[in-house]
């Protein structure tokens, strides 16, 4: 359309030039000429009228074209990324975390391993073992801003059958609609104690004292039931549930059930103490416990040391048991006591008896973080390295620490199971302790135990006669 136009204005060059030429003037100088002139210029600013007007017009209608084709674009991009309902956002703090933007529901992903190794003297009680002392894996769905359900499973089992199967740890539905008194149904774990209330992952030392590591006193750390719980005030914590009293993954056999609470108060949170706890708590519960033994093993998880077998469906177990834990800074000191009764019968003869347990223990976080800061709702949880250990200057947190317990079975000692002087019915154990927080997440532990046994003061297990046990425990962890 341009080249036409360029040609057309050469044409008429050449006609001005010809009609300027002497022999144009002298051949042609005529009034005809010239209108015919005139009328060829008139026609031709006529067609470059007619083509400016045409290239308007297309220009125009290019341009309708381009918004139509970006407008369509825009609409199938919108299209394409269009959802029905609100976005999801995923997160990991502590846990993987899947969760709405509106807040109607939250899925966390939590799992956990803790693989061993022990060595043992003697050593002819217990071989040395590279073990899976847990390895968990579950959820929590949280849903109608009021509701959470959370199933977990331990699948950390050994090779004699006794565990075949994927155990049960937690499985049980809440109602938080009040923060001081929330409601949990199902498998979960009845708080009895300050030690017993801690998460595994988070314990002082790779296993739990004397007084304590098997349920305190001879119960699962597991049970079904109901559970009222919360803190009805900033500094004030309980819990109170009727449960089955039968253990991890079993249905009552009778009428019979365990009914107990725990309160504790930290008086630091009242004062406004800053980097401080001053914890202060009791336990107690009634119930029957069902037809059981009672068997008590070292802290290390090696000798079974106290072992009573034949109780009948009439056990009863009262307990009791005070806490405390004092905490300023990196420094924390923690004791505990228990004592639970049983009455039943054994070989059809009555028997009304007691066993005690206690401990004490000091921690030192030597990199400086405070207990305060992992203390929440009555128990102590995940401790935060000032700076997690990585390829730059962070070594994450180092903490020490010194544990003393003691059991006292003694009033069972005429009803040990024999052969005579392969259980004991008292022992007392020292554990020295040294932990590499890496970072929240990641921990390896060492801990050197011994266990001294009385009455009698020596056992002889495997043909091998000994008054005491010594354990080496390394643990590697990781959990979220």
């Amino acid at each position: 359309m341009h080249k036409s136009f360029t040609t057309n204005k050469r044409r008429l060059a050449v006609l001005v030039l010809a009609a300027m030429a002497p022999g144009a003037y002298a051949d042609d100088a005529s009034p005809d000429r010239i209108k015919q002139l005139e009328a060829m210029m008139q026609q031709m600013q006529q067609q470059r009228a007619e083509q400016d007007k045409q290239m308007q017009v297309m220009a125009e209608e290019l341009k309708a074209m381009q918004q139509q084709m970006a407008q369509g674009k825009e609409e199938r991009v919108k299209e394409k990324g269009k959802s029905e309902g609100s976005p999801v956002y995923a997160a990991f703090k502590d846990g993987l975390t899947f969760e709405d933007g509106s807040g109607n529901w939250k899925l966390q992903i939590n799992g956990r391993v803790q693989a061993d190794y022990r060595t043992f003297d003697p050593s002819e009680w217990k071989d040395d073992v590279f073990s899976i002392r847990r390895a968990r894996f579950g959820g929590t769905f949280s849903f109608l801003k009021d509701f959470a359900v959370r199933v977990e499973g331990e699948y950390a089992n050994d090779n004699t059958g006794a565990k075949s199967t994927t155990a049960l740890t937690y499985a049980y539905l809440d109602y938080n609609r009040w923060k001081g008194a929330k409601i949990r149904a199902g498998q979960f774990k009845p708080f009895f104690g300050l030690e017993r209330a801690y998460s595994t992952n988070f314990i002082d030392f790779a296993e739990l004292s004397l007084a304590t590591n098997n349920g305190s006193i001879f119960t699962s750390t597991y049970d079904r039931g109901v559970m009222v719980h919360g803190d009805p005030l900033p500094w004030l914590n309980y819990n109170a549930y009727v449960v089955n009293g039968t253990g991890q993954n079993n249905d009552d056999k009778n009428d019979g059930k365990d009914v107990g609470m725990r309160v504790n108060a930290n008086f630091a949170s009242l004062a406004e103490i800053k980097k401080a706890v001053i914890h202060v708590g009791a336990s107690a519960s009634k119930g029957d416990i069902g037809k059981t033994s009672l068997t008590q093993s070292t802290e290390g998880n090696g000798t079974q040391f106290f072992n009573v077998t034949g109780l009948d469906e009439r056990a009863d177990r009262d307990r009791w048991g005070v806490e405390s834990a004092l905490a300023y800074g990196p420094v924390k000191l923690q004791a505990e006591y228990i004592d639970a009764n049983f009455e039943g019968v054994k070989s059809g003869t009555a028997f009304d008896r007691d066993i005690t347990a206690w401990y004490a223990d000091i921690n030192w976080l030597v990199t400086g973080e405070s207990w305060a800061d992992a203390y929440k709702s009555g128990v102590f949880g995940r401790v935060k390295p000032k700076q997690n250990f990585d390829n730059k200057s962070g070594w994450g947190a180092f903490e020490l620490g010194l544990r003393y317990s003691n059991f006292d079975g003694s009033e069972f000692r005429s009803l040990l199971a024999t052969p005579a002087g392969s259980t004991a019915s008292e022992a007392e154990a020292w554990t020295l302790g040294a932990k590499w927080i890496l970072n929240p997440n990641a921990r390896l532990v060492l801990n050197y135990i011994q266990t001294e046994f009385d009455e009698p003061a020596e056992l002889t297990i495997n043909g091998k006669t000994d008054d005491r046990e010594k354990t080496i425990l390394l643990r590697a962890q990781y959990d979220f």
